[in-house]
């Protein structure tokens, strides 16, 4: 008890401390953050009212439109003590633990984007607070520095020559908006309120002004960002953020914050491009579970043949995986392979080189074009349809070819992403025989529908083999192991967390690729096999950056101390959670799914594959 009240008093002190200093801080910065340092880059009509003025000798503003601003007169402003007392208060106390928790996030982001574009951590940008005074906007900066600085990201020619790979990233899951959370613990803005628009934003600046959306501070979020956010008219936006200041207060701001958990993370109604149809296949329908499950392991002992020759097609023209199996088999199997490789795209006419060539030479097909790594929010149903046509409609046609055809035997890729997410951070996701696949989003549905379809096929004189590996990673690779061992080389500290995750090291898939392709499937108990390869041990996210950061001899500090911080972001709404309970989730295949009795292929442990995979 005594130890639990040293702690608690600890804490508040270092609390009390930390908000005093940040106080004093916010205290001296916010003259230089409202221009008072700069006179000339004051707005000249702040505290009037105005209108939008069309005028062909103008040049055109951030809205797209020719014209300026006049002066019609003062504004006038009616505050209550709930804008200026309770609101205040409560930005002040949300936004101080928000810079507090959120620290290291804050850390990892500058780190990555100082690396890759050297420069400023962060980007300030002119916008309109409020009574149309002008402040410093903070974002993290997501833009190379030769940007131009005053126009809107769509307004620019060819955008993306201007993103960063670190920006891309930050803005796919909208981390580059997290300084604001200083704006507001500066004075700035508001949780809740109109979005700043950029100062030469003058149509929009003028249509809040005909709905007096410029008399509260602006937000993070407001009623417009829950009702179409960019896709929204001007003036529809500008008629939204005035119906906001109208029945602003403790009910409405609470409304607005609850639904911008839902916009923000991830709420599929908010895509561009949609089509309203829905999207996907239905090959898994009326299935058992058992039919979902499928036939796992070979149901008997098997003996790879070392005297056989397999003549085998890989479907995936520079495919990561499909041309790491292929050296590798080539070096340590080239008395038992033959190999081709042809590519799924189509051509200008129409038609892929698969299409083009004859399967009943070959004993066996092996499928690995597929597209992966997919950021699942905010996607339209374009990109969605996309997946399914590649992942479930391409696999199902190389199938039924290879079928009719002749071929003897069918491997696909299929993926651990069919049992849907990992576990979040804290809790445990074990996947047994008994586990039912169930996907969580297009990308594992996708994967989930040529699955099954395709097991469909099989029969006497087609066997189909299904491989569901975890995440895969080696020298070269793509998806989130890069990503992770970028970090992993940059990071001072990293927090130590428990977790437990299944992977495979390429090496280890290429070898159980070798030695099952040389089974003699004919004589299975089963037309159709599920396996599930993974390396011999589980790792934790941590232990797993400590050998790569060891490697590539820049060691990184494991602290339990950041694990509370861990926790808590586990627990955040949107992007944050997920990308946590992403890197310190659990999700692991029980051992025994992994293992066949005659085959042996768990030659590598963790510590060589990280040597093999970062070594030069």
């Amino acid at each position: 008890m005594a130890n639990k009240k040293k702690t608690l008093i600890t804490t508040l002190a270092v609390l009390s401390t930390t908000y005093v200093g940040l106080r004093t801080i916010a205290k001296k910065k916010q003259p230089d953050s409202i221009y008072d340092n700069e006179p000339e880059e004051k707005n000249p009509l702040e505290g009037k009212k105005v209108v939008f003025v069309e005028d062909e000798n103008d040049q055109v503003n951030a809205d797209g439109v020719k014209g300026h601003l006049e002066d019609i007169g003062d504004e006038n402003i009616q505050e209550n003590i709930y804008d200026t007392k309770i609101k205040r208060g409560i930005d002040i106390i949300i936004s101080f633990f928000g810079l507090v928790l959120l620290s290291p996030l804050f850390l990892i982001i500058s780190l990555l984007i100082k690396i890759e574009d050297p420069g400023p951590v962060f980007f300030t940008q002119k916008r309109v607070g409020k009574n149309k005074q002008y402040f410093k906007l903070h974002k993290f900066r997501s833009m190379k520095m030769n940007t131009p600085h005053d126009v809107p990201t769509h307004m620019l020619e060819n955008p993306e020559q201007y993103i960063t790979k670190t920006g891309k990233f930050i803005r796919a899951h909208s981390l580059d908006e997290l300084p604001q959370i200083w704006d507001i613990f500066i004075g700035n803005m508001s949780i809740i309120g109109p979005r700043p628009a950029l100062w030469n934003q003058d149509k929009l600046t003028a249509l809040r002004d005909k709905y007096d959306a410029n008399n509260v501070k602006p937000g993070l979020t407001g009623l417009a960002q829950i009702n179409g956010r960019d896709e929204l008219e001007l003036e529809e936006k500008a008629r939204l953020d005035g119906e906001y200041v109208k029945k602003r207060g403790p009910m409405t701001d609470a409304k607005i914050f609850i639904d911008s958990l839902g916009v923000f993370g991830g709420d599929s109604s908010i895509v561009e491009g949609g089509t309203g149809k829905e999207v996907g296949r239905s090959y898994t329908k009326g299935k058992t579970n058992e039919e979902l499950i499928g036939h796992i392991g070979f149901g008997q002992p098997v003996v790879p043949d070392l005297t056989a020759c397999k003549h085998v097609l890989i479907v995936g023209e520079n495919s990561y995986i499909g041309e790491t199996f292929k050296e590798y088999a080539s070096h340590y199997y080239k008395n038992n392979y033959l190999f081709d490789v042809v590519d799924s795209i189509p051509d200008n006419s129409g038609v892929a080189e698969y299409e083009k060539i004859d399967f009943s030479k070959y004993d066996i097909v092996y499928h690995v074009a597929g597209i992966a790594h997919a950021d699942v929010s905010h996607v339209s149903d374009e990109v969605k349809e996309k997946y399914y046509q590649v992942n479930t409609d391409l696999a199902l046609r190389v199938a039924k070819k290879a079928k009719i055809e002749g071929v003897p035997e069918f491997i696909f890729m299929s993926s651990m992403i069919v049992y849907g997410d990992s576990a979040p951070y804290g809790k445990e996701k074990i996947i047994t025989s008994s586990t039912v696949p169930s996907a969580s989003n297009f990308y594992g549905d996708s994967k989930l529908q040529a699955d099954v379809a395709i097991r469909e096929l099989a029969v006497d004189t087609f066997k189909v083999i299904v491989l569901r590996p975890p995440m895969i990673y080696g020298k070269n690779s793509k998806g989130n192991y890069p990503l992770l061992a970028k970090m992993a080389k940059k990071l001072p500290i990293f927090p130590d967390v428990d977790n437990r995750r299944s992977q495979l090291y390429v090496g280890n898939l290429c070898e159980f690729l070798c030695q099952i392709m040389l089974v003699d499937m004919r004589n299975s108990q089963t037309n159709d096999v599920v396996l599930f390869p993974q390396n011999s041990d589980y790792v934790r996210t941590s232990d797993l950056v400590r050998e790569i950061a060891i490697t590539s001899h820049k060691p990184t500090l494991r602290l339990r101390i950041l694990s509370p911080f861990v926790a808590l972001a586990s627990h955040m709404p949107g992007k944050i959670g997920r990308l946590t309970n992403k890197a310190f989730g659990n999700n692991i295949y029980d051992m025994a799914l992994s293992q066949y009795e005659g085959i042996d292929y768990q030659k590598v442990d963790l510590r060589e594959s990280i040597i093999l995979t970062e070594g030069r």
